[in-house]
């Protein structure tokens, strides 16, 4: 929608979109007819920075990486700036215009009255002072006019000061190349031949000389600090020789380091050995335990006494009861006894035996064995630690007796080092500087400028530019106001704004046309007419549908501003239904009356005197009544079920009564007419926008039931 907005306003200005380029190409072609001839001269550079054959002691290895591209765009740079700077151009002025003052035939302009009213002695003595002032390198100024020549007001005078000069002059590298280029475009070739090599070889001349100037002041300031960086380099060196020679010491650092070799290897030594300790001791401390704990005297033949003597006592009874077995002539019952007591004694050997496989005394004996050498073992780790602690003692108090020294040493060597690293940089860059001022950088004239033959016509570029550029001016202006427009213009934009019901819209008539009785029976003589008499009669088709074809028939009518084109457009609304053969009341205002006189319609009767009176006199199919109640509002009137029952009674006798209500922002009784609608609609001024409240009262009839639409007025057609 907005670009097809767009294109209509370009269509509708088309012809000034074309106008204005074709002036503005007409006026471009009168400045640029006489424009005069140009000619260019080049002259070409060589700096040598990017040529390896005039390079022999490089600052850099090779011409690869950012850093050294970063350099020697500097250094170009550099050059190009210093042959712009006020000095090299003011030179190049004074060049010109004694050019000019010794060659009065031949110049390179026409002269100027400044230079013509000169007499011989005034123009010697300008020559003579433009020499001297190239000689001491001044620069010129605004404030060079003295009584006896005025230097700045003459070069003024002949367009050759440094700001005239610059605006033709172009000064570039030509793509990464060695070569700097000099360009000049004047209406005299020889002019421009003068300028490029004059300024090229000035400037190669002044330069040099200001290169090989620097270099020789550098040399004297590094010179002096060399000399007294190496004064303080020998006595740096002397002190820290008398320190060494002093304190007896060789080699500090390669003894503090094999004393702190041994302090390592003997602290390793120590936790091995208290590794050992702890490993011994814990060993020991499990082998007394063993043998010390009643719980596995089992294991190590606590309980064989037991058994022994159960075995001795039954042998001892064996014994006895043989003995006893003899003595006693062999009875059988003292042999009974003697079998049973050698039975016992039998069964314990045998119990015995099986219980103890290994003989239990041996595995004691080897675990006191094994305590023994393990004691022995504790005690050699503990000598061995202690032997260790008597070392490390010793090789402390040898490194901490190694400190003061180390820490003057390293003291006058820091100095000795400090001092000997700055003595040999500025040795490199005295060195460096000396070599520079012999092979360093060395501009050169490479090519020279040479006359040649004029530039091509821009006459052509110039009014083709003014022409596009008119014509783009044109288009942004354009799409400026359309992008400032905030104007509905019809009944799409209405509906789009609103986001609601738009019935329809009705064109523009001028104010000398609105009679609609006329433009109904005269449509044939205009279009427009024709035009409006049509969309009348969609608007009205659109209004009877909406009021259910005559189920309501109290149509209020408002509008969103106060215009008099409103009035109208209501007027013609109701004419257009009374020539469907139905009864209208048309209740309205004066400005309603005015339209209403038109058609020959009765204006005298007012709603006051119906609703006093109760009477109305009904005209042909139009009756009017002035809503004017004399500052009194509807409901101040009559109240409320009286006003009903008088609309209901005027529906009764008419097919359609159509009320012009006051603007919705205007401040008036407009709700209390509104009540007594059934339906209601607004008309919107076509080239009219929406403020906030616009937006608030548009909001406001979204809500309301009655509100059937809007009516667009006023809409310019092509």
């Amino acid at each position: 929608m907005e670009i097809k907005d767009f294109l209509k306003l370009i269509a509708k200005y088309k012809w000034l979109i074309v106008a204005i380029p074709v002036i503005t190409l007409f006026v471009t072609f009168l400045f640029v007819k006489n424009l005069p001839k140009q000619y260019k001269s080049q002259a070409k550079l060589s700096t040598g920075l990017l040529d390896p054959s005039r390079q022999i002691a490089p600052d850099v290895p090779s011409y690869a990486g950012p850093d050294i591209l970063i350099k020697l765009n500097q250094q170009f740079t550099n050059i190009m700036d210093i042959m712009t700077m006020p000095r090299n151009m003011s030179i190049l002025s004074y060049r010109l215009i004694l050019h000019d003052l010794e060659n009065p035939q031949k110049p390179f302009k026409t002269q100027s009255d400044d230079v013509k009213a000169l007499n011989a002695e005034q123009r010697q003595a300008a020559i003579i002072g433009f020499k001297d002032r190239i000689a001491k390198k001044l620069t010129l100024t605004p404030f060079d006019n003295y009584d006896d020549v005025k230097y700045y007001n003459l070069v003024k005078s002949m367009a050759y000061d440094a700001e005239t000069i610059k605006k033709k002059l172009s000064i570039s590298r030509e793509d990464n190349s060695d070569f700097i280029t000099v360009e000049f475009t004047s209406g005299n070739t020889l002019m421009s031949v003068f300028v490029v090599n004059t300024l090229s070889n000035d400037f190669i001349h002044n330069y040099s000389l200001d290169l090989i100037s620097n270099k020789n002041k550098s040399i004297v300031v590094l010179d002096s600090l060399l000399r007294k960086q190496e004064e303080v380099m020998n006595e740096k060196t002397q002190k820290l020789k008398e320190y060494k020679i002093q304190n007896k010491v060789l080699n500090l650092d390669k003894q503090s380091q094999i004393v702190y070799q041994q302090m390592v290897d003997y602290e390793n030594k120590k936790s091995q050995a208290l590794i050992d300790l702890q490993s011994l001791q814990s060993a020991l401390n499990s082998v007394n335990d063993k043998l010390n704990n009643t719980a596995v005297e089992k294991y190590l033949g606590a309980e064989l006494s037991a058994d022994n003597k159960t075995v001795i006592a039954l042998r001892n009874k064996a014994q006895v009861a043989n003995n006893a077995y003899i003595d006693g002539g062999f009875k059988p019952s003292d042999k009974k006894k003697v079998d049973s007591l050698q039975q016992l004694l039998e069964a314990q050997l045998l119990r015995t035996n099986d219980q103890y496989v290994a003989d239990p005394v041996v595995a004691k004996q080897t675990l006191v064995q094994r305590r023994i050498g393990l004691g022995i073992d504790l005690e050699k780790v503990r000598a061995s630690i202690k032997d260790i602690d008597n070392e490390l003692a010793k090789l402390n108090t040898k490194f901490s007796a190694m400190v003061p020294f180390d820490a003057g040493v390293q003291k006058y060597e820091r100095d000795a080092d400090v001092a000997t690293k700055e003595y040999l940089d500025l040795l490199q860059r005295y060195n460096q500087t000396n070599l520079d001022k012999n092979i360093g950088l060395r501009l050169q004239l490479q090519q020279e400028g040479m006359p040649s033959s004029a530039e091509p016509s821009k006459k052509l570029i110039f009014m083709g530019l003014s022409a596009i550029a008119s014509f783009v001016i044109c288009f942004c202006v354009l799409f400026i106001i359309h992008l400032l427009d905030h104007s509905i213009n019809d009944m799409q934009h209405l509906a789009a704004a609103t986001n609601t019901r738009v019935i329809g819209e009705l064109n523009y008539i001028k104010s000398d046309n609105r009679n609609i009785d006329e433009i109904w029976k005269n449509v044939e003589q205009r279009k427009e007419m024709l035009t409006y008499k049509n969309l009348l009669r969609e608007a009205r088709f659109e209004i009877d549908k909406l009021l259910l074809e005559g189920k309501h028939k109290v149509l209020g009518v408002t509008r969103l501003h106060p215009e008099k084109y409103s009035g109208f457009s209501t007027a013609t609304l109701a004419y257009a239904f009374a020539r469907m053969d139905k009864q209208i009341l048309l209740i309205g205002n004066a400005e309603m009356a005015e339209e209403i006189q038109k058609w020959n319609v009765p204006t005298n009767q007012s709603l006051k005197t119906v609703l006093d009176t109760f009477s109305l006199q009904k005209n042909n199919l139009i009756t009017f009544l002035n809503k004017d109640l004399g500052g009194v509002s509807l409901l101040e009137n009559k109240d409320n079920p009286s006003l009903s029952k008088i609309f209901s009674s005027l529906k009764n006798e008419f097919d359609l009564i159509i009320v012009y209500l006051d603007a919705l922002n205007s401040v008036s009784d407009l709700k209390e007419w509104i009540l007594f609608t059934e339906k209601y609609m607004a008309t919107f001024m076509a080239g009219r926008s929406l403020s906030d409240k616009d937006k608030e009262i548009v909001k406001q009839l979204n809500d309301d039931e009655k509100f059937i639409g809007w009516l667009v007025n006023g809409v310019r057609r092509k």
